[in-house]
Order: C-alpha cells, then sequence, then structure tokens
C-alpha cells in the first residue's frame, strides 16, 4: 500500500472526536507543534478564510509562515503550505510512512484528519516556519489540533452545523468551539449573539483569557463593491482606510477585519506595521470562495455547505443562474431556500463521491419549486452557462466537493489556471 493510499484507507474510520491519538503521534516524534508559535482559528463558517488572511498578512510582513487548512479542493498536500507553497510529494509520503509506522502500535487507529494534523505540525517544525496558522477541522474541545498552545486564538462565529457531534444549540456549539481558549491567551471573537456569546465570555473569564470583541475592542467598515470590496479598520495599533482585500463578497471584510485584529495580538513577537497588512489583505487567495473562474460569462465558484453559509454568499451575488449540489448530511430544503432571492435559474445537480445527496433527494427537498434536474454536474455546467450573461452570472455552490469538481472541468475545458495560494 503506497502512502498516499494508507491515508486514504483512514477515511473509513469517520471522525472521532478527542485528543489521544493526537497527543500519542506528536509524543513520539517530541512534539514539534511547541517549537514554533501558533494561532488558532475556530468557527462555523470564515475560519479559513480568517486563516488565509492571517498567514497572508504575516507572510507580506517578511515571515515564513506555516497554513494549515482542511478539507482540500484537488490535492491533500494543498492543507500544508508554506508562504504559499504544498508540501513537496516526497516529504508528504515520508511523513505519512513515519506515522504509518507510529500508529501500528495504536489500540485505534488514527482518523485521516488526525493523521493530517501530525503531518502539518512536524512538517512545520522540520520547515523552521516563524509561525504557523492553524485551522479547527470541526469543533474545538476534541479537535485534533487542540493540542496546541497558540500565542492567540480566534472564534469567527457560532452557527448551526455538523450538529451530530456538536450538539444542536448555538450555546453548546458555542461552549465546543470555546475549547480551542487557553489560560492566558488573548481570544478575539466574531460572534455577537448574547447566547453564544456569553458561553464564548464564560469561558475565556475562567481561564483569564483576554477576550477582544468586535465592534467594541476593534471596529471594521465595509467599502467598494461586493465582489470587490474593501475595509476601513481601526484597533488599538493598526489603522486602515479602504484597503482592498483579495477575496470577494461583502462577508469577506468580517473574516479580514478578525485577521488584523488577530496580528495585532501577536506583533510583540511579530512587529507587523500596517501597510504589510494592506499587502497581506490584498493579496490573500483562497480558492473556490466567490472565487472568479471566468470572465465571460462571469463564472463564480463558492464551497457554502450549510444554510448560514449560503445566507452570507447570497447578500453578495446579484440575480444569478445558479448550479447547486450538496452532502447528504446538510439541510438542503434550508439551502435552497435561502438561494431563492438570487436564483433567476436553479440547476440542481450531483457531485461525483459518496457523500453527494441523491437527485430523488433533492427533488423532494425542493418540494416542487422552480428548477432543472442535471445527471451530472458537468452537464448542469454546460447547462448553466448557456442561461448566463454578461448581465447574469453564473454561481456554483452547495458543497466543496461540488466547488472542487466544478473548478477542475474549468481547468480542463475552459483553461482556467490551476489552483493557487
Amino acid at each position: 500500500m503506497t502512502p498516499r493510499d494508507y491515508l486514504a484507507s483512514l477515511e473509513f474510520h469517520g471522525i472521532k472526536l478527542g485528543l489521544d491519538n493526537i497527543r500519542h503521534l506528536m509524543d513520539a516524534c517530541g512534539n514539534p507543534q511547541l517549537s514554533y508559535p501558533t494561532i488558532h482559528v475556530a468557527g462555523t463558517n470564515g475560519k479559513g478564510s480568517v486563516v488565509a488572511f492571517t498567514a497572508s498578512i504575516l507572510r507580506a510582513a517578511g515571515y515564513k509562515v506555516g497554513r494549515f487548512t482542511s478539507p482540500h479542493l484537488r490535492d491533500v498536500s494543498e492543507r500544508f503550505l508554506i508562504n504559499g507553497e504544498p508540501i513537496s510529494d516526497r516529504d508528504l509520503d515520508r511523513a505519512i510512512e513515519s506515522f504509518r509506522d507510529t500508529a501500528q502500535i495504536f489500540l485505534n487507529p488514527p482518523t485521516y484528519f488526525e493523521l493530517c494534523t501530525a503531518i502539518a505540525l512536524r512538517h512545520f517544525a522540520e520547515q523552521k516556519v516563524d509561525i504557523a496558522v492553524i485551522e479547527v477541522g470541526m469543533g474545538g474541545r476534541f479537535d485534533s489540533t487542540n493540542i496546541l498552545e497558540p500565542i492567540a486564538c480566534a472564534i469567527t462565529n457560532i452557527d448551526l452545523d455538523h450538529m451530530k457531534y456538536l450538539g444542536n444549540t448555538l450555546e453548546v456549539i458555542a461552549f465546543e468551539k470555546a475549547g480551542i481558549i487557553k489560560p492566558g491567551v488573548p481570544v478575539i471573537v466574531g460572534e455577537r449573539r448574547p447566547g453564544p456569546l456569553d458561553v464564548i465570555g464564560t469561558v475565556a473569564r475562567e481561564l483569564n483569557a483576554p477576550c477582544h470583541l468586535s465592534g467594541d475592542d476593534f471596529t471594521y467598515s465595509a467599502a467598494g463593491k461586493a465582489l470587490a470590496p474593501a475595509i476601513s479598520y481601526r484597533g488599538p495599533t493598526i489603522q486602515l482606510a479602504e484597503s482592498p482585500i483579495g477575496l470577494a463578497g461583502m462577508y469577506q471584510v468580517e473574516n479580514a477585519g478578525l485577521a488584523i485584529a488577530l496580528v495585532e495580538k501577536v506583533t510583540d513577537q511579530f512587529p507587523i506595521n500596517s501597510d504589510a497588512v494592506a499587502r497581506g489583505l490584498a493579496d490573500a487567495r483562497w480558492p473556490c470562495r466567490l472565487e472568479r473562474v471566468l470572465d465571460d460569462p462571469p463564472v463564480y465558484i463558492d464551497v457554502a455547505h450549510n444554510p448560514a453559509g449560503i445566507k452570507r454568499l447570497v447578500e453578495s451575488m446579484p440575480p444569478c443562474v445558479v448550479v447547486f449540489a450538496a452532502s447528504s448530511d446538510k439541510d438542503i430544503a434550508q439551502m435552497i431556500k435561502a438561494l431563492e432571492p438570487i436564483a433567476e435559474r436553479l440547476f440542481v445537480t450531483v457531485f461525483d463521491g459518496p457523500r453527494a445527496t441523491p437527485l430523488a433527494l433533492l427533488e423532494h427537498a425542493l418540494a416542487g419549486g422552480p428548477h432543472s434536474m442535471q445527471a451530472t454536474l458537468r452537464d448542469a455546467i454546460t447547462a448553466g452557462i448557456e442561461e448566463s450573461s454578461a448581465s447574469r452570472p453564473l454561481l456554483i455552490t452547495g458543497s466543496i466537493f461540488t466547488a472542487a469538481q466544478a473548478r477542475q472541468i474549468f481547468v480542463e475545458e475552459f483553461g482556467v489556471s490551476p489552483i493557487r495560494f
């Protein structure tokens, strides 16, 4: 079995929240995650974008930055970035082999995500990064990334997702996400609703962790257009006026604001000026986050995969043609309902893979609403392009699997550039 095949085989073990396996894996290689500073980011939506902005700012300031995110789009190597470059095949295979040998003595084999976390944390140490920005996989308290001892952390927002594992109320989910807060470590919080915010605040107070709130301890506002936004920001050490950001969507202004607030909390160790912040925001890349992949007609791809994410996406899109395919564990009916304000034509389809919602279930979720069913994602894209125009763009969304496969179709058939970070 090749190293990649071994890693892929771990997906059959599913999701197992807990820290025992990751602690054993990191103990076996000397806990390299403690040899460099880290920033830890949790939240329901936007955490990957906050990581992308934060890493880009630090990189613009001249630092060597590790960046761990999940899931990947096309290749697992995308999860392990240093200054925007994925881990090499050689280094990835070597890391998988090493941890496979370690895991042979485990009573329970590691999960796919646990092994990816271990690979990232050791790789960043081996490559001697100055700092690493780490995204939580799911939840926080029992997520395998939660063995970090970060110098700052952030919680973007709280919404209903992964309820099978995290709970079915905002307050319970907030408690799980607040599990990343560490004693005395500053936490940046984007969530503003009283219920989940009270939970986060209580955890922070119990741990004597300074809690910095959006709107109170730092402020930001949006400028520009929805598909070419800019941010004005005011915090204790950094001020910006209408600075362009590299990710489309007005909701990205919030993520950019949280990223700036994060770097403000580490400037004692990593000096950063406003010019570097502005460059980092403008240069940030995060593929398939309202990414414009074609100009004629305009085509946008986004990974929104739950009702809250779709609602934020809809706020930034004009009336458009929509291609939609989603995973079977999602609230399909609410996602489609959220798309109604902008979907002048709706093409519903399936992505390729076992997690896709079958067409029959999609049909049921639509409850008779206007739509066109398409047998494959490629068919839906072809139909969507035919219905699109300069004034009516095409939006492809519903799942990260949808986004990844759609982008590859545009690479193969329309000459779109491969993914870059």
